[in-house]
C-alpha cells in the first residue's frame, strides 16, 4: 500500500486554450483550421461545460438564438450605442 493520493474521478476538465489543437476542424462547418489563422471559442453545454473551436465568424448556435441573445444585451455592450 502506498501513500500516493488517489486520482480525481471522471474526465479532466477541458481548457479553452487547447480546443483548436484538439479538434483540428471547425465545430460549425467541419473545415480544417489553417495554421496561423485565428479561431474563436464557443461554450457548449451538454451535461458539462465544453469549449469548441470555430472559424472566426462561424457559430454552432442557430441564427435566431444569436439574434435573441444579442437583443438582450445592453446596447453599449454589442456596439449599437455611441
Amino acid at each position: 500500500m502506498t501513500d500516493q493520493p488517489t486520482p480525481p474521478r471522471g474526465p479532466a476538465p477541458q481548457t479553452p486554450a487547447g480546443a483548436a489543437a484538439r479538434q483540428r476542424t471547425c465545430a460549425a462547418c467541419g473545415g480544417a483550421f489553417e495554421p496561423g489563422r485565428r479561431t474563436e471559442l464557443e461554450v457548449l453545454i451538454d451535461g458539462e461545460i465544453r469549449y469548441v473551436a470555430v472559424h472566426s465568424g462561424h457559430s454552432t448556435h442557430a441564427p435566431a438564438r444569436e439574434r435573441l441573445a444579442t437583443s438582450r444585451l445592453p446596447a453599449r455592450v454589442h456596439g449599437t450605442a455611441a
